[in-house]
Formats: structure tokens, C-alpha cells, sequence
């Protein structure tokens, strides 16, 4: 089967030559928005060149604005990344010490001495999380000073010993934006603007969401496919602090990742420790992992109705931005498409509509199938006691299918569709495999 998916993807990257990378992007995420699985703005860039900056859907659908460029979105915790560098950016002008203890700063806190703001910046702390369940459902869209955060957490245990395992807390990031202040003697807006903001041109973004008053501020939306949607909360930006209060546009994500280049805000130095990854692959307000072999930075970002994704690849020289205005949508496998088209694979995946079938429905299309042209070419079929229906090519994993309609499924790793065949009688008999073009007989043989 490893042979066949071979020839597929050769024949099928012959048939999308005529295609550039950024009509096969823009192809994927208006696939992903003509089927509900999108709203917002996406950038996709190569070295110096910007393969798909566009928006697609709705950025306020009862005024019937759509997106375009210049739609702002909240990005949650992609804050941290910008909290971080900013402590960089005074430890290299020797106001602190990511050594430091934290009782350097607030001796009355009961474990102070435990914990360092190297602890703070990788989440092993073992401080607990000031964002519960209470607070967001009384506090977090209300005006937050240092003294309620203080009131949340001093008679608190910690939730491990510092620095002994990872515990992602927003937190701990609040508490590095206090810290900022105390150092600098200025408001954490200031500091990030004068030191980010402005260096990198990033002149769509800010912190007071809720008071933004541009005509390019995006809606956030619990669910757009309902008949009236709903709009979320929005968070104060004192309550989300900073862990999470930025707003900006894909276009200034873009510039702060070529500042990052450049280090035109702090010293190769200072970035090799923010990319540098501790427990749970968590460097400085960025994750860091591998891909294909190619190492990433990201992290993902969540506030009510907004949702961010924002992914390097500093040694392609390649990024990805997406941002997003819709709370019950997931990033899907669309992203991992995209990427798969950064990076010149043809196995991506093209968003198709997905029905769901009942167990009894799925357990219909299981059995055991044959190449017709290759019998040694079989694939299983079962449904899982989740009830998922996968399919198990020879020598491979399985993997789910996703029904689109009758008798119609499609994988989501690749895309391909299956559309299975029936006889005068109406009995299952086989399936076809459809890549592009190319199209492979399968007979059902138990």
C-alpha cells in the first residue's frame, strides 16, 4: 500500500503543478470556510515572501462585514511570548536576573523563595492557576488589580515543588507583567509598546479590547452556523494582564516575526534562551518542538470567540498566522494542509462537509477489501468502540474516514475520498479510492 500511496502522491503533485503554493493555500481555507470550519484571517509567508494574506468570513455578521487584512482579533496567550521578551529585554539592560527569586521582589509571598522567574517563564512554578473556574465566570470581564490577584493565590499551596514538573499557569505570566512594572517604574502597555510595539511597527496593536473603538475590531462569536449567533464576553484586559491581553492583526504578527530575525528588539543571545525548551518542550513563552524533522516555534492563543494559531519555522524561514473570531471552531487538520503546502508535500487535505453516522449505520461499510488490479493490496475496515469508522491499509496504521454523505467518506491526513459502490440489490461491493485524477478499484471479499 506504501507503493500505491507513492504513485498517488506523484501523480496527483503532477496534476496540481498548474497550481501555485498560494492558490492551493487560498483553496484549502476557502474549503474550510464554505464548510464551517473557518472564520478569520490567515498569513502564510516564505522567507520574504507572503504566500496568502486573506481573510475569509464574517468579522461582524449582523453589520455584514466581512474579514479582510485589517481585522483585529484578541490573541490570548501568544501574550506570553511578548511578556517574555520584555524580562529578556531587562535582563540584558541589568534591571533583573531570570535567576532572580522571586522574594527579590515579593518577599511576603509564603514561597517566594522558592521560585525564580525562570520558573515563572517555563511554568514550574507550581504556582496555582488565579484563572479558575470562579474567576471566569465573576471576575475576568471586570476591572482586576494586583491586590485581587494577590487575594486569589497568598493562602494557596503550590501545586508542586518549583522547577520539579511543567503546570501551564496564566499565573505566572500575570505575575511577570508585575514584575515588569515594579522594575521599569512603567505600566506594562508602556513597556511593551516602547519596546516591541514601536520597534517592530506594529501600529494595529494594544491591550483595552473592550473599549477599541476601530471598525476593523472582529466580533467574537460562540457559534456563526446558529440562526441568530451569539457574541462572547470580552475579557478585561487587567484580568487577562499578561498572559493574555494583546490585541493585534495577522499583518503585526508578521512584523514581530521578522523583528524576531533581526533581533531588532533583543540579542541572539536572549532569543536563543526564550527558544531554548525546558520541561514539556516550553521555552520562554514559546513552544518548541519538531515537525517532519524541522524545528517549530508556536503557541496557541484563547479568549472568548478568539482563537490564534502562530507557528515558525526559523530556519525555513516560513511562518504561519492564523486568527480567528468563532469559539466552537478547532484549528482542524486545514492548518497541517497549509503546511503541508509551505513545504512542498502533496498529501494535503482539502476541508470537505462531514455527516455523522450512527454506530449501526458505520458497522455497514465493515469488512475486508481488495485491490482489483493487485489483490496483495488489502485494507480493513472497522468501527472503533468509540465509533469511528478506520480503515487500515496493508503494513499501515489505521486511520479514520469521515462520512460526507451517502456513501461518500473522506480521510483528513490526505485527500482522498472513498465512494463506496453497491450492487442491484443494493449490497455494499466495493469502494473506489479517489485522489484528484486518479481513482482505485477496491471489491469487498469478506
Amino acid at each position: 500500500m506504501k507503493k500505491m500511496l507513492l504513485l498517488i502522491s506523484l501523480l496527483y503533485s503532477i496534476a496540481i503543478t498548474a497550481q501555485t503554493d498560494s492558490e492551493r493555500m487560498d483553496e484549502v481555507m476557502q474549503a474550510a470556510q464554505n464548510t464551517g470550519l473557518f472564520n478569520g484571517v490567515v498569513l502564510v509567508a516564505r522567507h520574504d515572501s507572503i504566500l496568502l494574506f486573506k481573510g475569509y468570513g464574517w468579522r461582524n455578521i449582523e453589520h455584514k462585514i466581512l474579514h479582510d487584512t485589517n481585522s483585529v482579533f484578541q490573541i490570548g496567550s501568544v501574550t506570553k511570548q511578548f511578556t517574555a521578551t520584555i524580562i529578556l529585554w531587562l535582563q540584558e539592560h541589568h534591571r533583573l536576573n531570570i535567576q532572580d527569586k522571586l522574594s527579590k521582589y515579593y518577599p511576603q509571598y509564603l514561597y517566594a523563595d522558592k521560585i525564580t522567574l525562570h520558573n515563572l517563564l517555563t511554568h514550574t512554578s507550581g504556582l496555582p492557576e488565579y484563572t479558575d473556574q470562579y474567576f471566569l465566570a465573576h471576575q475576568a470581564d471586570k476591572a482586576f488589580t494586583q491586590q485581587d490577584f494577590w487575594n486569589i493565590i497568598k493562602d494557596k499551596p503550590l501545586d508542586f515543588e518549583p522547577d520539579s514538573e511543567f503546570g501551564y499557569r496564566n499565573t505566572n505570566y500575570t505575575l511577570l507583567g508585575y514584575i515588569i512594572e515594579k522594575v521599569s517604574g512603567k505600566t506594562y502597555e508602556q513597556m511593551v509598546r516602547q519596546i516591541i510595539f514601536n520597534k517592530a511597527g506594529m501600529t494595529h496593536s494594544g491591550f483595552d479590547f473592550a473599549h477599541l473603538a476601530s471598525p476593523a475590531r472582529s466580533t467574537g462569536y460562540e457559534d456563526l452556523s446558529l440562526n441568530t449567533p451569539k457574541h462572547t464576553r470580552i475579557g478585561d484586559s487587567s484580568a487577562t494582564f499578561a498572559a493574555g491581553a494583546i490585541y493585534t492583526t495577522a499583518g503585526d504578527l508578521y512584523r514581530w516575526h521578522k523583528a524576531l530575525y533581526g533581533n531588532t528588539i533583543i540579542s541572539q543571545a536572549s532569543l536563543e534562551q526564550a527558544f531554548t525548551p525546558y520541561k514539556a518542550n516550553y521555552g520562554y513563552g514559546w513552544t518548541i518542538d519538531y515537525a517532519a524533522g524541522k524545528r517549530f516555534q508556536a503557541h496557541n492563543g484563547y479568549n472568548w470567540g478568539f482563537q490564534t494559531l502562530f507557528k515558525r519555522y526559523p530556519s525555513e524561514g516560513t511562518c504561519m498566522i492564523i486568527l480567528q473570531n468563532e469559539d466552537k471552531l478547532t484549528f482542524d487538520n486545514y492548518a497541517l494542509s497549509i503546511e503541508r503546502i509551505l513545504f512542498h508535500d502533496p498529501n494535503y487535505y482539502i476541508p470537505r462537509n462531514t455527516i455523522t453516522l450512527s454506530y449501526d449505520s458505520l458497522q455497514k461499510f465493515t469488512g475486508s477489501y481488495e485491490l482489483t488490479d493487485n489483490p496483495a493490496f488489502k485494507a480493513e475496515i472497522i468501527v472503533s468502540s468509540q465509533g469511528h469508522l478506520l480503515l487500515t491499509w496493508s503494513n499501515m496504521k489505521p486511520e479514520e474516514i469521515f462520512a460526507e454523505k451517502k456513501d461518500f467518506f473522506h480521510f483528513r491526513s490526505y485527500n482522498m475520498q472513498l465512494i463506496f459502490i453497491r450492487n442491484e440489490k443494493g449490497q455494499l461491493s466495493g469502494f473506489s479510492a479517489v485522489n484528484g485524477k486518479q481513482e482505485f478499484k477496491y471489491k469487498k471479499i469478506i
